[in-house]
């Protein structure tokens, strides 16, 4: 079937060229007159012609889009490729029955376009979804062409209590047919479904108003304000894709000193959240907290205990910034939601260069309690399980370093009940077994570590716009404007707190497996005359001493730039080129050699290159695809040569050097070109901000890992 896939999908690009149409988009905004329309069955075609799904076909016909009126049975019936979960028309009955339609006609056009929008997916070219594709993570990565997210969970096919097969449960409701499944047409596959799937319109302060196990912990996210914050926040109506300011950056193609990327600039620019709510059973089992007094008492024992007493306070001081309660509700909400709990850390796969055997995939988020970050992460070391309890692929917030003071956490359970929706227009809640925050112990031990994160953390715009594309590809350029990838460019307005000079391009590149990357994607700095200027915010830590560094791939196309912080210049300018004597200039040696010298050698020439400013990329990370061995704490037999450690070109560099960061502030790093051609890009990979606790510590027993 995927060899029928690729026959289709190069017939179409051979008809395409032949027409013309060599710059023609496959996104659902086009017209369809634009299309070549194939002579073979389409989709639209085997909707209308297949017994069981005649009604789901006449709901597709009524079905507009709203703002080009396009019909969207017209979309389907011709070039793209679509992935159609299509509800049976016994499915259908049973949706009229609940909401009193006596005939299709009865369905208002509006309603028709959202059920047609949610079943069915957009896929880029050559990707759409046969059940072969599907894994249980709780969510497809592609949103559906409503721009919801459809979750998905196992299901199983019974003859008794026997399990002959698996198939998969979508929204909890709609399973899909074992034997109608993976059906193949010219424009995609049709999946047969025993449900209309649901979409709900409600933002997530709805949702959690309408769970009666989350009574305390609302009533908490209303009274501080919070709850009118997440309402009123969806999307931004002032974003416009065709300014003229951004129309340089339609459909540009850059070259990135290997290949050319075809990148473009984001369409919309929704608001998402992710709340992670504490049921009231778990809130009075561990906390004593049985009402909003109690809570206040609890938050205020946690931030400070000089806080005025509940009984002074009025309405407005509950929505203060400083307020115990406000910082407490506010650093379990993020700002930012991606369409699974497992997309907010870093994807995990064959695909991926991150060993989980030996870490625990995680990432750094900044909190809706404004200057406070923190940790998500998501359990796969089997060495940590052994150790300290827990269940791989689970989610914790907050969960401690194996090598310094653990701590178990906050468990993140990754749905609800059946009777109650945890998705919304605008995000996402989850149960916890807790209630996380940034109080004192939280700072002096989950934060008593080297924090690693990509630079897409910093951006909650990447999450909550779907920009990032978790399957990384394998495709060495994406100059074709079909190609699967998703590179973009983000102009001035678009990140909150990001500013960018007119002649710079802020550049995010799509993963590939075969990049050099933390994560496989990574961001560049570029400017067609070599004149960019970009600043940013970090995110907040307690107050201490601190060594910042950059990771990046080093090669001989880079720029050289200069950094500064807080708009202090930080050492001399920065030369991202592997040329000129790079290993000698940085001191660089491999740390497969240096395992093979005695330790007083070992620690000396490792402390002269952290001396010089740089550091081994991370030891738990390759430069090829790894090959995951379930349960084991070795390393991936895709031999040492290949970890980041071991190559020269995938460095660390210290940017700022026994720095003071404060967590009653956000410190704004800022990167100026020095020297940087057309064509010369400066890479941000990933970031660590480590404390001096731990980079201080030279030699054997608590140094820092080379993890």
């Amino acid at each position: 079937m995927k060899v029928m896939k690729s026959i289709y999908s190069w017939i179409m690009v051979c008809c395409v060229a032949a027409v013309g149409l060599s710059t023609t988009s496959c996104k659902d905004d086009m017209a369809p007159e634009n299309f070549f329309v194939f002579t073979g069955k389409m989709m639209s075609q085997k909707l209308k012609e297949t017994e069981q799904f005649t009604k789901f076909a006449e709901i597709v016909e009524r079905s507009k889009d709203s703002e080009r009126a396009v019909n969207i049975m017209d979309l389907i019936s011709v070039y793209g490729q679509f992935t159609c979960f299509a509800p049976t028309n016994d499915a259908i009955e049973e949706y009229m029955q609940e909401h009193g339609y006596a005939e299709i006609e009865d369905i208002p056009y509006d309603v028709c376009d959202t059920i047609a929008r949610t079943h069915l997916i957009n896929g880029m070219m050559y990707n759409t979804l046969e059940m072969a594709d599907f894994v249980s993570s709780h969510a497809i990565s592609e949103p559906n062409m409503n721009d919801r997210s459809i979750s998905i969970d196992y299901d199983y096919v019974m003859s008794g209590e026997d399990t002959l097969a698996t198939t998969f449960k979508l929204n909890r409701t709609g399973v899909i047919d074992y034997y109608n499944c993976n059906d193949t047409v010219a424009n995609g596959i049709i999946h047969a479904i025993n449900h209309v799937l649901s979409s709900s319109t409600q933002t997530i302060d709805d949702l959690l108003s309408k769970n009666p196990k989350l009574g305390r912990f609302n009533e908490a996210l209303k009274v501080t304000g919070l709850a009118d914050i997440i309402a009123s926040k969806i999307e931004d109506r002032t974003w416009d894709y065709y300014n003229s300011a951004y129309e340089n950056y339609h459909k540009k193609k850059i070259y990135s000193g290997a290949q050319w990327d075809m990148s473009d600039v984001p369409e919309k620019r929704k608001f998402k959240f992710t709340i992670f709510a504490c049921p009231d059973s778990i809130l009075q089992e561990k906390y004593g907290i049985t009402d909003l007094e109690s809570f206040y008492n609890y938050a205020r024992s946690v931030y400070d205990p000089s806080a005025p007493d509940f009984s002074t306070l009025t309405a407005a001081d509950f929505k203060k910034l400083d307020n115990p309660l406000r910082r407490l509700i506010g650093y379990n909400c993020l700002p930012l939601a991606a369409n699974s709990i497992e997309r907010l850390t870093p994807i995990t796969s064959w695909k991926t260069n991150i060993n989980d055997a030996c870490i625990n995939p995680h990432e750094w988020f900044s909190t809706m309690d404004s200057l406070a970050t923190i940790k998500v992460l998501r359990l796969m070391s089997a060495k940590d399980i052994r150790e300290n309890g827990g269940v791989k692929n689970d989610m914790y917030l907050n969960r401690g370093d194996m090598l310094r003071s653990f701590d178990q956490g906050v468990h993140v359970l990754p749905s609800v009940e059946e009777e109650y929706i945890n998705e919304s227009v605008n995000g996402w809640y989850y149960y916890t077994d807790g209630l996380a925050d940034f109080g004192e112990n939280t700072r002096e031990n989950i934060f008593n570590t080297r924090m690693r994160f990509d630079m897409m953390a910093l951006f909650p715009e990447f999450h909550s716009n779907n920009l990032r594309n978790y399957e990384p590809w394998n495709t060495v350029s994406c100059e074709d404007i079909k190609a699967p990838a998703k590179n973009w460019i983000l102009p001035n307005g678009y990140l909150d707190g990001v500013k960018v000079n007119e002649d710079g391009i802020f550049l995010y590149q799509g993963a590939r497996s075969w990049y050099w990357s933390y994560e496989g994607d990574e961001y560049n700095m570029a400017s067609d005359n070599g004149n960019f200027d970009v600043e940013f915010y970090l995110p907040t830590v307690p107050t201490g001493t601190y060594q910042i560094r950059l990771g990046f791939c080093a090669m001989n196309s880079r720029g050289i730039c200069q950094f500064y912080l807080d708009g202090v210049p930080q050492g001399i300018p920065f030369d991202q080129r592997s040329t000129n004597g790079f290993t000698d200039r940085i001191g660089w040696v491999s740390l497969s050699t240096l395992k093979t010298y005695d330790e007083d050698r070992r620690e000396a020439l490792k402390k002269n290159m952290h001396n010089n400013g740089w550091y081994h990329g991370p030891a738990s990370c390759f430069t090829t695809p790894y090959v995951h061995k379930d349960g084991a704490d070795a390393l991936a037999s895709v031999g040492d040569g290949n970890l980041f450690a071991n190559q020269s070109g995938t460095v660390r560099y210290v940017v700022a050097n026994n720095v003071t960061l404060s967590q009653n502030k956000r410190h704004k790093v800022r990167v100026k070109s020095v020297w940087a051609p057309q064509g010369a890009l400066l890479m941000f990979d990933y970031w660590e901000i480590v404390p001096k606790s731990v980079y201080g510590v030279e030699g054997a027993g608590r140094a820092e890992d080379d993890y």
